[in-house]
């Protein structure tokens, strides 16, 4: 009983901060179920993808409902061309490649992160109406896509910050961007990891309804606070995943 309760707080912890951020919530529930719940790390990650999928469909249409002209469907079209591509070759390589490796690969590419939207770090943008961003986002999508199949995570760890900081998107532009091209991209890693047998469907009972209410929430909050506020919150979010990583690790 007491870890079903605990499963229940993660989805709605997991689903807030998908909508909220654009992140899928898969960071927090590879993590968790990885470390309080004592699954092995392939596990962690199906079943994270697993509960992404009805929660990124719900901070969708919340999203919709409060501004749709958030959601840039040009975008959403070219990246998602990429990013199921590279789920297939990412749930592949999740079975195959050193999971030491891959965890502290992503742990530096948070602290990356992080220290971008912190502002610490700045890059020069680039419109999305120019065509010759097209094939870039093609190429962000296969980075995505890759990512969230290897690691668990719907891969708006990666588009969010690269659609705001390259590609010009304000910031409530990419996370709900960001989620309605998620997804696609975990559904299709779902898809691939449940025939390695990854996804356990017991925890999913409890995560899915709990991140589906998170993520209405989620959604609401991301359209009520200030753009630098969400920067800094999903800078600070990155970097306490890295170094949770790479404690993890020691």
């Amino acid at each position: 009983m007491m870890s079903n309760r605990n499963l229940l707080v993660l989805g709605f912890i997991a689903g807030f901060f998908s909508a909220a951020l654009g992140i899928g919530g898969g960071a927090i529930i590879v993590i968790a179920l990885a470390l309080f719940f004592s699954y092995d790390i392939k596990r962690s990650i199906g079943t994270s993808l697993a509960t992404i999928v009805p929660t990124a469909f719900v901070g969708i249409i919340t999203h919709y409902m409060i501004q749709s002209n958030n959601i840039k469907l040009l975008v959403v079209s070219f990246v998602v061309i990429g990013s199921v591509t590279g789920a297939k070759f990412g749930a592949g390589l999740a079975n195959r490649m050193s999971n030491r490796r891959l965890t502290r690969l992503f742990a530096l590419l948070l602290v990356f992160v992080g220290l971008k939207l912190t502002g610490i770090i700045n890059f020069p943008t680039e419109s999305v109406s120019d065509t010759n961003a097209y094939p870039l986002l093609i190429l962000l999508g296969l980075i995505a896509g890759l990512a969230s199949a290897l690691f668990g995570i719907g891969g708006g760890v990666i588009m969010v910050p690269v659609l705001n900081l390259f590609f010009g998107l304000s910031i409530h532009e990419a996370v709900a961007t960001s989620l309605t091209i998620i997804l696609p991209t975990t559904l299709a890693g779902a898809m691939f990891h449940k025939k390695f047998n990854n996804i356990n469907t017991e925890a999913t009972k409890f995560l899915i309804p709990a991140s589906l209410i998170g993520a209405v929430f989620g959604a609401i909050a991301a359209n009520n606070l200030p753009s630098d506020t969400l920067k800094v919150i999903f800078g600070i979010f990155m970097i306490l995943c890295a170094i949770k990583i790479f404690t993890q690790e020691q």
